[in-house]
């Protein structure tokens, strides 16, 4: 039997700004670096759930939204785990166990388990996973030195295990580092198409729209429905504007979505 590797208690935000990786082989485990350095395979979470769960009509996919005060993060379930989806309700305290993946340059967690706690349950987990990382800041620290000066070599890695260093976590750097480098090199390749660009010719109906949308919610002060939206201002625009604007005004944060459907302003 396949021994299953421990789950690393982390914050959301570790995960969120954490680098995935997707294993070259078969049936090797796919798995996170944070950027302290940290190699996690499986996590252990406590967190709120802020978004009401929603599950497929035929029970194989299901969804909830968690947030730790750090980050927030969808919590996915497939076949069989859709049953941990069902357990829960928005407000709930949970703590979750799941392997992170990725879709769409967005992390997740596919849960491998969830329970219900309570607040100071969640005080807890915050200790101990402050403990946790102070702990591996300690020998990441010394491991990030010997790389910065020797790199991978012969006598980094003495220097690593005189210092009790496992040399692992220069390996794990030394990929950290890589994946740094790339997602720069990618960004300064996108940064430099956007400037070739021209710049968008702005339709003043549009912008019209999109201060109408954010008036009416502002002066609401709750969240509103779209057909709300669309019918209190279908007298002065074509609903098609209206589902631009709302979409565009998502997209550039000026409001969310705290439920489907319903929209409010940041």
């Amino acid at each position: 039997m396949k021994k299953r590797l421990p789950a690393s208690r982390v914050y959301i935000r570790d995960i969120v700004e954490g680098y995935y990786v997707r294993s070259e082989g078969d049936f090797e485990p796919n798995y996170l670096i944070t950027k302290d350095a940290r190699k996690v395979y499986r996590v252990k979470v406590v967190a709120t759930v802020v978004r009401e769960p929603v599950i497929s009509d035929d029970e194989t996919y299901g969804k909830f939204q968690i947030d730790d005060g750090t980050g927030t993060i969808w919590v996915l379930g497939f076949r069989d785990d859709t049953r941990f989806i069902k357990l829960v309700k928005k407000g709930d305290f949970v703590q979750i166990i799941g392997k992170v993946a990725e879709w769409r340059d967005d992390k997740q967690i596919l849960v491998e388990g969830v329970s219900k706690v309570s607040p100071n349950f969640w005080i807890l987990h915050r200790f101990e996973t402050l403990k946790e990382k102070v702990e591996h800041a300690k020998k990441a620290k010394m491991a990030f030195d010997i790389y910065d000066r020797y790199g991978i070599t012969a006598k980094a890695k003495v220097i690593a295990k005189n210092k009790g260093i496992d040399e692992e976590m220069l390996q794990t750097i030394d990929e950290l580092y890589t994946m740094m480098l790339e997602q720069r090199t990618l960004e300064e390749e996108l940064f430099e198409e956007e400037e070739e660009e021209e710049a968008p010719v702005l339709n003043p109906e549009l912008e019209k729209a999109k201060k109408a949308v954010m008036d009416l919610l502002r002066e609401k002060k709750k969240a509103l429905s779209h057909k709300f939206i669309v019918k209190k201002l279908s007298e002065e625009f074509d609903e098609e504007i209206i589902e631009e604007a709302i979409a565009q005004l998502l997209a550039e944060g000026e409001i969310y979505e705290p439920e489907i459907g319903f929209y409010e302003p940041l």
